[in-house]
């Protein structure tokens, strides 16, 4: 056996023993604790408090302004006019403080959203990492027959009862065998360091746990996705801000103040009082009107169009999901790659099969291994495909 071998061998023995010790960490806990302080949310909470300080702006009237004036002229009497002015609070006001709260909704429904999406990732990442591992897994266990194989294989060929071209040709495909495990385990591993970038449960001595799979909802609604909501309120808002730009005329402003009249000799005062109000002769904010129409347009037309995406989106997942979960449930994982193994194994020390039977029956139970960890990660990621569409997890049983 070269040093390579040997080499490979002793990393084998190392991770027999590390899975057998490691601790699982389940898919819900390890949800919970990424989710934790994540900055993916931070940041759209921060878009919910800017929503919020818009609306309490939006609801603020105007300040009011104080002024003074003096004219001192050489040849004339002197004048003080202290005046106070205030445009009065008719100023649409109402329609900005709907629309900040339409916005308020809609930054709460995308925090739902981010949410969502951020959960969806970490299932996909958690997923990639449970293929991984399992994969490396199933490869292991083949490696690890096709050494015995090869050993015992060796021990006959040195007793003269087998042919050493065979024990040779079983060396070479132990060294295929092992580079492949190779790759299969630091694939793992750089799903594991992923993993672990997001939640300080995972560490180097725990392995994931299956995810658990919903059965298919009865039935599908898209009545309360997140996005969707925030479409709606969305367009609430340009309803608002349309509505606001519609009026033509501003409120006027009011004056008020003290005005004092002297030449040295003697002083006149008494109170000023005025008023000032803009005539819509030639801007009648037509542009702005127009636009804002077309901004509530734009908006419900893309509320539309998500609400009709969505319904697309939510049967096409259901159907797929519906067949994937059928098959890792009930798909025909009736037979046992072991005992068809052990088998091929007997069958071959008898004297009744030869080499090219064991490693075919080894190369096919890998690959079943294989497509069963293929289907089932395809199911997977069918559930969160429907979560997706569906905006909210996946219920077991009932309707979603």
């Amino acid at each position: 056996m070269t040093r390579q071998v040997w080499a490979l061998t002793l990393l084998l023995a190392a991770t027999a023993s590390t899975h057998s010790g490691a601790q699982v960490v389940t898919e819900s806990k390890f949800l919970s604790d990424a989710l934790t302080n994540h900055p993916g949310l931070a940041v759209a909470e921060a878009e919910v408090l800017a929503a919020s300080g818009n609306r309490r702006q939006a609801g603020i009237v105007a300040n009011p302004e104080i002024s003074w004036e003096r004219e001192d002229p050489d040849v004339m009497a002197s004048q003080n006019t202290w005046r106070l002015d205030w445009r009065l609070p008719f100023d649409g006001r109402g329609h900005r403080m709907a629309a900040a709260d339409a916005d308020i909704a809609a930054s709460r429904s995308e925090l739902d959203v981010a949410h969502l999406r951020i959960r969806l990732e970490l299932r996909a990442l958690f997923a990639s990492w449970y293929v991984a591992v399992e994969r490396a897994l199933a490869l292991q266990q083949n490696l690890e027959k096709t050494q015995e194989l090869a050993s015992w294989l060796r021990v006959r060929a040195e007793e003269g009862e087998a042919a050493g071209v065979d024990a040779r040709r079983l060396d070479l495909e132990v060294e295929v065998l092992q580079r492949g495990y190779v790759e299969a385990r630091a694939e793992a591993k750089r799903w594991a360091a992923a993993a672990a970038a997001w939640s300080s449960l995972v560490t180097a001595d725990v392995k994931p746990g299956r995810p658990s799979l919903a059965p298919p909802p009865a039935s599908v609604d898209i009545g309360d996705r997140p996005d969707i909501r925030a479409l709606a309120h969305r367009a609430e808002a340009a309803e608002s801000r349309r509505r606001l730009e519609s009026r033509m005329l501003e409120p006027p402003e009011i004056s008020a103040g003290w005005l004092e009249i002297s030449d040295g000799q003697q002083s006149f005062d008494g109170p000023v009082f005025g008023v000032m109000w803009p005539l819509p002769v030639f801007d009648r904010n037509q542009g702005r009107r127009e636009a804002a129409a077309a901004g509530e347009t734009k908006a419900r037309s893309e509320l539309d169009v998500a609400r009709r995406r969505a319904e697309q989106d939510v049967h096409a997942a259901m159907a797929a999901y519906s067949e994937l979960f059928d098959m890792v449930v009930h798909g025909g994982e009736t037979v046992a790659v072991d005992d068809v193994v052990d088998s091929v194994f007997a069958a071959f020390e008898a004297g009744e099969a030869g080499l090219t039977d064991v490693l075919d029956a080894l190369r096919v139970t890998v690959a079943v291994r294989m497509a069963r960890l293929g289907t089932l990660a395809l199911a997977m990621a069918g559930e969160r495909d429907l979560e997706a569409a569906l905006g909210r997890p996946v219920l077991s049983g009932g309707s979603s």
